[in-house]
């Protein structure tokens, strides 16, 4: 796999797909606008309110009444639970452009008219509401999000440079910042629907660029072999661990995906797409963009080609000292 991905080592070329990807982010976002999911746009809602002995022992007896009168409409997402006291409710979703006055109408009379076959029925009330968002996403999480990606690309590169060199850090205060924004450039021109978590998202590829990144770096530095630079930097790639950890946690978001909620589903789709970009961000921008740094380094410093100062170098400056 190093061999596969050691043929993408022109750091230009990926900076180029990555300005493309993100201009054309841009664009389309400018164009058509964000693509926000359902449970952050204004809606139009219908709320079958019932007693908690009916929710317990009749709702899909109410579903099914309530579906049959929904044949001809697009119910984006339902939801229902147990209030406070003894009220429970079923709340069906649509789009703000669907009119429910009809619905209304002719659910009530199929209420009713179960009603007078059943007297438990007489408890349940159908109402209808619009709600109206004036902001789909505050612009305070966009920024919030924004700011923490800064911060830990900061920090990062203050650990990592302390840690193990200056050049070293650069490379992962890169990684992280590109992979926040690589993430969020994917989001908008996939037109995955938004929702809030998106930004905890972009947050996330930002930690799992840096965790990737300072694998490789650990690997790096722990590699005593004398090898020209390049031969070096991608044998040292840390591509079993990115593999599994990247392995490990898709199918967790898959199994999440699978059995949750529609805001959590987006939100774990939004988690994939970020897995992906800091994969991909670690096993092939790093060491592209560390070689040119690694390089200049050594040049600066007097060094070989392999990065490394001969033995037979060290007893000369040894002697001369």
């Amino acid at each position: 796999m190093n061999k596969l991905f050691a043929k993408m080592k022109n750091v230009t070329l990926l900076s180029v797909i990555m300005a493309i990807v993100l201009a054309l982010s841009i664009v389309i976002t400018a164009i058509f606008g964000v693509n926000y999911a359902a449970t952050v746009s204004n809606q139009n809602t219908l709320t079958v309110t019932m007693n908690r002995f009916v929710y317990d022992n009749r709702l899909d007896d109410v579903k099914a009444v309530c579906e049959k009168e929904f044949e001809k409409l697009s119910v984006q997402y339902t939801y229902n639970g147990k209030m406070n006291g003894d009220e429970c409710e079923l709340v069906y979703v649509f789009d703000q452009t669907t009119k429910l006055d009809d619905v209304k109408a002719s659910l009530k009379q199929a209420v009713a008219n179960k009603a007078a076959e059943n007297g438990e029925w007489e408890f349940i009330e159908v109402a209808t509401a619009s709600e109206v968002l004036q902001t789909s996403i505050p612009v305070a999480y966009v920024v919030r999000a924004a700011v923490a990606v800064a911060v830990f690309a900061v920090l990062a590169f203050i650990y990592v440079a302390l840690r193990y060199r200056l050049y070293m850090g650069v490379t992962t205060a890169i990684a992280v910042l590109l992979s926040g924004i690589m993430t969020a450039a994917i989001i908008l021109l996939a037109r995955i629907p938004v929702t809030s978590s998106a930004m905890y998202a972009v947050v996330i590829s930002s930690v799992l660029a840096a965790i990737f990144t300072v694998l490789t770096m650990n690997k790096i530095r722990s590699n005593v072999e004398e090898l020209p630079a390049e031969e070096k930097v991608y044998s040292s790639v840390a591509t079993k661990e990115i593999a599994v950890l990247t392995a490990t946690l898709g199918v967790s978001l898959v199994l999440i995906g699978a059995i949750a909620t529609w805001p959590l589903r987006w939100f774990a789709v939004c988690s994939l797409v970020s897995l992906l970009v800091a994969a991909l961000i670690g096993l092939v921008f790093v060491p592209a963009a560390y070689l040119p740094l690694k390089k200049a380094e050594d040049k600066s410093a007097g060094r070989g080609k392999s990065g490394y100062i001969g033995a037979e170098s060290k007893t000369e400056n040894k002697s001369e000292a």
